[in-house]
C-alpha cells in the first residue's frame, strides 16, 4: 500500500467516525485547534496529519491514534505493516494493546503528549532523551535511553522524546489498557 492510499483510507476513517458522532468539521476544528480547511484536506486524503495532529483528532473524536491507524493497517494479517508517514508503523492493534514503531525521531522536542493508557517505551536503536511530567506537576524528569533500554509511565503522564545523537533512532511504543 502506498502512502497516498494510506492518506485516503485514514481520511475516510476519520470522516466516517466524525459522521457517526454527528459532528461537523468546524466542531472538530474547534476541539483540536486545527484549521477547518486542513481537516477537510485530511478527510479527503489530500493532506497527511502529523502524529501530533492525529493525536488531537483522535482525542477530539474520543478514540486513539492507534485505532485510527489500524483502520488503514489491518492487523495482524499484514506481513509487512505499511509505513503510515513520518516513519511510523502500527505493528499491533488488538484488544488491550497497541504497538507502534517510530523510526524518524527528531533532535528537537515537540509538544507534550498525554494518553489515558499506560505506556512502555523501548529503544531498539539510537539514543533517546525522554521527558516526563506527572499529572498536576510542572517539574520534568529527564531520562536518557540507549539501545535495549526501556521506560514506563502511567496514563495521563505528559511525555515527549527526542533523538540525542546523529545516528537513526527506532523506538517501540506499547500502549496497554489499565484495569484497576
Amino acid at each position: 500500500m502506498n502512502l497516498k492510499d494510506v492518506d485516503v483510507q485514514l481520511g475516510t476513517a476519520i470522516r466516517q467516525l466524525r459522521h457517526r458522532q454527528g459532528r461537523t468539521l468546524v466542531e472538530v476544528a474547534e476541539a483540536t485547534g486545527l484549521s477547518h480547511p486542513f481537516l477537510s484536506q485530511v478527510e479527503r486524503g489530500r493532506a497527511r496529519p502529523s502524529m501530533r495532529s492525529l493525536f488531537l483528532i483522535a482525542e477530539a473524536l474520543g478514540t486513539t491514534q492507534q485505532s485510527l491507524l489500524a483502520s488503514v493497517s489491518p492487523m495482524p494479517e499484514a506481513a509487512e505493516p505499511p509505513l503510515l508517514g513520518e516513519g511510523t508503523r502500527l505493528l499491533l492493534h488488538q484488544e488491550g494493546v497497541d504497538v507502534t514503531e517510530f523510526s524518524e525521531i527528531g533532535t528537537e522536542y515537540e509538544e507534550f503528549f498525554k494518553h489515558a493508557r499506560p505506556e512502555f517505551l523501548y529503544v531498539v536503536t539510537g539514543h533517546l532523551e525522554l521527558e516526563t511530567r506527572e499529572p498536576g506537576d510542572a517539574t520534568s524528569t529527564f531520562t536518557t535511553l540507549a539501545p535495549r533500554d526501556s521506560a514506563t509511565y502511567p496514563g495521563n503522564t505528559q511525555h515527549r522524546f527526542r533523538r540525542l545523537t546523529p545516528e537513526p533512532c527506532t523506538v517501540l511504543m506499547i500502549h496497554g489498557d489499565h484495569h484497576p
